[in-house]
């Protein structure tokens, strides 16, 4: 792939990244969170015509090698990934820790071998795929949290109270996680969006259309915000784009 916009600039010439490891630790340093503040940041895939699913109505069909390259990459730099509960139920979250190349020593802000995985989920409906023996905490509404925990999902410690996405950051905040890394739904992201909370919006454009009624990226409350392309690459099967919140 090409870099050609890099720190909210273009670059004067193309910057050839390779699939490799040294490629790999070309995107880490570009990507890498803030080490001392709060920091969350938005990855989602989409196509050309803004479809956020394919045909079968899941994202896991819109992969390809450039997009998955990158979402292994991102995955090593975060201390925690969240998502909401439908997002888990549709798609394999099943120990996302990112590029193997990258995990020693920790590019994590929170030092970590791996990246814990926080759910936010109403009801505790979570498919046999989330592992008790991974981090994974279930962020809960506070009326539904003995009934969930009583479930043993996860170890009852690891079922935090937050009514929405932006308690949901609050509560991993408070255990030390600094870069956040929120993988969808669209609701998730859109209160998140809408409380301006979210740091950078990251996509991956996949060059193909798939029509239909595909949902958006956000799915809120109106707002409006004034974003700035950060980054940009574009690989043979995507285009990478990196927003930063003006």
């Amino acid at each position: 792939m090409h870099l050609l916009w890099k720190d909210g600039a273009p670059l004067p010439a193309p910057v050839v990244i390779g699939p490799g490891a040294d490629g790999a630790r070309q995107l880490a340093e570009l990507y890498a969170p803030p080490p001392d503040r709060i920091h969350v940041r938005a990855m989602m895939n989409t196509t050309v015509d803004g479809a956020i699913a394919g045909a079968d109505g899941i994202s896991g069909s819109l992969r390809n090698p450039t997009d998955s390259f990158l979402f292994s990459v991102l995955r090593a730099l975060c201390d925690v990934i969240l998502v909401g509960a439908r997002t888990v139920r549709e798609e394999d979250y099943r120990r996302p820790q990112g590029r193997e190349d990258l995990l020693l020593p920790s590019r994590r802000p929170g030092g970590a071998s791996r990246p814990a995985l926080a759910i936010l989920t109403r009801s505790g409906d979570l498919p046999a795929t989330v592992e008790a023996d991974w981090p994974t905490y279930l962020l809960v509404p506070a009326q539904h949290r003995e009934t969930i925990a009583a479930r043993g999902i996860v170890p009852p410690a690891q079922v935090l109270v937050a009514e929405d996405a932006p308690e949901a950051v609050a509560a991993l905040a408070g255990l030390g996680m600094r870069a956040i890394q929120a993988e969808g739904g669209p609701s998730v992201l859109g209160q998140l969006a809408a409380r301006g909370i979210l740091d950078e919006l990251c996509f991956s454009v996949t060059h193909r259309t798939v029509g239909g009624p595909s949902p958006r990226v956000l799915d809120g409350i109106g707002h409006a915000q004034r974003w700035e392309l950060s980054s940009l690459l574009v690989g043979e099967e995507a285009t990478l784009t990196r927003y930063r919140r003006a």
